[in-house]
């Protein structure tokens, strides 16, 4: 038994059993906190019911245009969750999370690194990146920014060829259809051929010929092109300048804002960042690495500034950990019982056993077996029957007030309901002719300090039903008003309160 423990914890499919199981099995609901998850889904089932690409919001009073730039990985979304619902959505995103973890140990493994330093690494790697551990398509960022700088630190050392990002140009488009974060992506390998193409010139660097430049080149010109190869064209680039340059995200969407210097995944970058840094500035090879390093200090310093910056910093910044490793085997600077010269390869048992355990938590999923429970101090879940009533009751497009991390959750609900806005920001924060972007602000300046005036509002747009939350200051000022006759409580909750407008009209 012990030498059965030793085996798998010593080979990264072992790193990939515990990530998978842990993450799968004993935080599922972690997974569906974030309200993103569930216009996704709607998302992708409105356009597979339809046969066509949204180019419109069917979902809220916005009336308005909209490119879904994650359309791809919406509609795998609802695949997934038409055949397990949440349970399967929360297992396939583990399985994304333990895949990525997997590619990175196995590298430090074939790096002969010891079994518990790559454990160590790994566990710290995931709880940097713990932050946006959600169902949501973000996560396919972790394995393509990975993969890029595999290639951006294996041509530095002369390992890879340029020819291998003509081969993965497929996964930059499906990759580019899926979300945004490509652009995180675009950026690390044009600041690596920025960094080698200054390098050639003074004759240094990975490029040895000037046909490897202009190839090159070609490559970083054609992984730009890719995400016009989508349903909207050039509209993509389009959508995402929008939203990360006119946008000001970091005022009410928390995983934009400036990051707390000693949050915990902030003090695991900083001890990442000290680590490349004391190998950097101490290799006799650094030049060999600008192009890679030239990236992570760059996404560092995007990390303090923006929490959503993270899982991107340390995707590139724990490829690096292989390179340290092998400089400090090469410079003897370990000690040779810390060094696994042949570490033990994943036999077919071994293969099997890690497709069976997968293969069961997917066939639990569909059949029912294991069920993922949303948080009920999260979501209003104990209002989800009320709600989908009075949606009958008042017909298919009535009007709803709502706060903008709910419209997720009642698109899902209550699809037959038009949400007051949900966290879609490119959509709503320049409704109402809005040029500034501001409109969410706006209204949410309107809720904490002026209820009365918000009410006023709601009542002129023929708004009838309002879900607020218990604890906000408009949630408080209706039940200060139940005197009102403008207002009546149609459902208390323990989170939420459903509330009528008009009742008597």
């Amino acid at each position: 038994m012990i030498q059965i423990l030793q085996f798998w914890a010593g080979s990264w499919p072992g790193i990939f059993l515990v990530t998978f199981s842990s993450l799968a099995l004993l935080i599922p609901s972690w997974f569906l906190n974030d309200p993103g998850t569930f216009w996704h889904i709607r998302t992708g089932e409105w356009m597979l019911d339809h046969h066509q690409i949204l180019n419109f919001d069917p979902f809220s009073q916005s009336q308005s245009n909209w490119i879904p730039t994650q359309w791809l990985a919406e509609i795998l979304m609802a695949c997934v969750y038409y055949l397990g619902g949440f349970t399967a959505l929360t297992t396939f995103s583990s399985f994304i999370i333990s895949v990525w973890i997997s590619i990175l140990a196995r590298r430090w493994f074939l790096a002969g690194m010891h079994p518990i330093l790559v454990w160590f690494l790994a566990i710290s790697v995931l709880m940097i990146g713990a932050i946006h551990f959600l169902t949501r398509p973000l996560l396919v960022n972790f394995l393509g920014i990975t993969m890029l700088s595999y290639f951006i630190l294996d041509f530095e050392n002369q390992r890879a060829r340029v020819s291998s990002l003509f081969w993965c140009f497929p996964l930059a488009i499906f990759w580019a259809n899926c979300h945004g974060g490509y652009l995180g992506g675009i950026s690390i390998l044009g600041i690596a051929i920025l960094t080698w193409s200054i390098q050639y010139f003074f004759s240094k660097g990975p490029i040895k010929n000037f046909n490897s430049l202009l190839t090159l080149g070609a490559v970083g010109v054609l992984w730009l092109l890719a995400p016009c190869i989508s349903p909207f064209g050039i509209g993509m680039y389009a959508e995402w300048f929008k939203i990360w340059f006119k946008l000001d995200l970091s005022s009410y969407i928390i995983e934009h804002a400036m990051p707390n210097a000693f949050d915990l995944y902030m003090l695991g970058a900083y001890t990442v960042i000290v680590a490349v840094s004391f190998f950097f500035f101490l290799s006799p090879n650094r030049g060999n690495h600008l192009g890679i390093i030239s990236g992570i200090y760059i996404w560092f310093f995007l990390a303090t500034k923006r929490a959503r910056n993270a899982p991107i910093f340390i995707s590139v910044a724990a490829v690096m950990f292989e390179e340290i490793w092998h400089n400090l085997v090469n410079s003897k600077k370990i000690r040779e019982d810390w060094i696994i010269h042949h570490p033990p390869t994943p036999t077919f048992r071994m293969k099997t056993g890690l497709t069976l355990i997968v293969g069961f938590c997917f066939i639990s999923s569909i059949f029912g077996w294991f069920q993922v429970q949303l948080d009920a101090k999260r979501w209003p879940v104990e209002l989800i029957e009320p709600m989908q009533k009075m949606a009958l009751e008042h017909g298919e497009g009535t009007k709803i007030y709502n706060s903008l991390n709910d419209g997720g959750f009642l698109i899902f609900y209550s699809p037959r309901w038009l949400v007051f806005q949900d966290d879609r920001c490119e959509i709503h924060a320049f409704r109402d002719d809005s040029e500034d972007g501001n409109w969410i602000k706006r209204m949410m300046k309107l809720e904490q300090e002026s209820p009365e005036k918000l009410l006023h509002q709601l009542k002129n747009q023929n708004i009838k039903i309002a879900i607020v939350e218990c604890d906000s200051a408009f949630g408080k000022w209706l039940l200060s008003q139940q005197a009102n006759p403008d207002v009546k409580l149609a459902y208390p909750g323990k989170s939420h309160d459903i509330w009528l407008i008009n009742p008597n009209l």
